[in-house]
């Protein structure tokens, strides 16, 4: 391993030090003469990282129950010590940190990183009875833990962990990095969003003309010329965008401006991981960490050159006025003029629609605001931007607070979950289920 990891230049991360170092710490604590796969366990689930919880909560594990269990069933009332023994790994231990260092040469990384350790250590089948001990009668196992055993339960995880990692690329999500451009097919509707009538029958010729364009003559009708609903970040402007979609049942491509423009700026001061530029060659081809200004016209084109390929397709450009919180001048300019060559040039002959969403439009270049290009304007009021005595609650997806009496987030646009009135606890929604499955209240008796 010592020499793949030489050739490929990759190392341990220090948190991975800290890891070794409290397995041997609980090897010498039970007199072991090597540390085992479940010694890594157990000082994985001493050290609080948010990263690592979050790994053991997409496998259906909660870390933190493990944390406590392990305290009151391998050591109770013992607080461990430092310890200088140098205890070397067992061949059980040795393929983990194997498998870890095989993680981080897939995913192009640097360095193995303490999550790469955990998926390792989770995979082998000698922590399996840990596992399952740890686990009180009343908690619910997952399948996996009990129903498999030696290399069929390795199987079943790396299955559980393949499914997962799908499930956040269809998402849209990343571990490593901003999802800049989404490809989505929405299934809010209007009925979903309440109020806003007058917006909605605005909308209503884009629904029409996204469903029935082989209706619509050319050339261009001003009615459907590019549209941007304006108004604050806290009102219905992107549920709306999703929901003209999910109306007109065709796909979406979103393109993240803000997110955009958070990536040239941590690219013009140097700020940004090796791994994450790694990852954004890989997924988008026309990325150039040597050019930025080239960069932020190819990632602009990219997202027209997909609506054009998903037609019938809503291309959504979110926050257009974050363009002027670039830095640089040039970069501002780039993303700007690429905007209207992509507007001025693609084919007004396809089911396509542009619909962009913005809260300052007098920063915008005026150019782009005209007939032709983002020519029609769409008001939105600010009902629901300032309500300081309403219960709030968070978003899962986007992670900004939400009030509590809404089924959809203004912001990303996801359904947000039902929280038990008492415990606050997500409610699984089953058919039939009144009580909460955490604390056992009734989740109806407040409503």
């Amino acid at each position: 391993m010592v020499e793949i990891m030489q050739e490929r230049r990759i190392a341990f991360a220090p948190a991975i030090d800290v890891v070794i170092q409290g397995a041997q710490r609980e090897a010498a604590h039970m007199q072991a003469l090597e540390y085992h796969p479940e010694h890594l366990l157990l000082s994985i689930l001493r050290i609080k990282d948010e990263t690592n919880e979050g790994i053991f909560s997409v496998l259906g594990m909660d870390m933190r129950a493990l944390r406590r269990a392990a305290a009151e069933v391998v050591r109770p009332g013992v607080e461990l010590v430092a310890s200088s023994s140098d205890l070397p790994p067992s061949p059980a231990a040795q393929e983990c940190l194997d498998w870890a260092l095989n993680f981080a040469m897939q995913r192009r990384c640097l360095y193995v990183r303490p999550d790469h350790l955990v998926l390792a250590v989770l995979r082998h089948p000698q922590v399996q009875p840990l596992l399952v001990l740890m686990y009180s009668p009343v908690d619910v196992i997952p399948s996996y833990l009990t129903e498999e055993s030696g290399t069929a339960y390795t199987n079943a995880v790396d299955q559980l962990i393949q499914a997962k990692v799908r499930e956040c690329k269809r998402s849209g999500k990343h571990f490593s990095t901003l999802p800049i451009i989404k490809c989505e097919r929405p299934t809010i509707t209007f009925a979903d969003i309440l109020g806003v009538n007058t917006v909605k029958r605005e909308l209503h010729n884009l629904v029409t003309y996204l469903s029935w364009s082989q209706f619509y003559q050319r050339p261009r009708i001003v009615d459907l010329d590019e549209t941007v609903l304006i108004g604050h970040p806290c009102t219905e402007r992107t549920l709306l965008v999703h929901a003209i979609a999910g109306e007109a049942g065709v796909s979406m491509v979103s393109l993240s401006l803000s997110k955009l423009v958070d990536l040239i700026n941590a690219l013009a001061i140097e700020s940004v991981d090796e791994e994450d530029l790694l990852w954004l060659e890989q997924e988008y081809p026309t990325f150039l960490r040597s050019n930025i200004v080239q960069t932020c016209r190819n990632l602009v084109k990219v997202a027209f050159e997909l609506a054009q390929k998903w037609i019938p397709c809503l291309l959504f450009l979110e926050d257009l006025d974050a363009i002027a919180r670039f830095e640089q001048r040039e970069h501002r300019m780039a993303v700007q003029r690429q905007l209207l060559v992509e507007l001025d040039g693609f084919d007004r002959e396809l089911s396509m629609a542009v619909v962009a969403t913005a809260y300052r439009p007098e920063v915008l270049d005026p150019e782009l605001m005209q007939v032709g290009h983002f020519g029609r304007h769409i008001y939105l009021g600010e009902s629901y931007a300032v309500h300081p005595a309403s219960q709030t609650r968070l978003c899962l997806s986007c992670k900004h607070e939400v009030l509590a009496s809404w089924t959809y987030c203004v912001y990303c646009g996801a359904k947000l979950v039902k929280l038990c009135p008492r415990c606050r606890a997500p409610h699984v929604e089953v058919e039939g289920a009144r009580y909460c499955f955490s604390c056992g209240s009734d989740i109806w008796s407040d409503e």
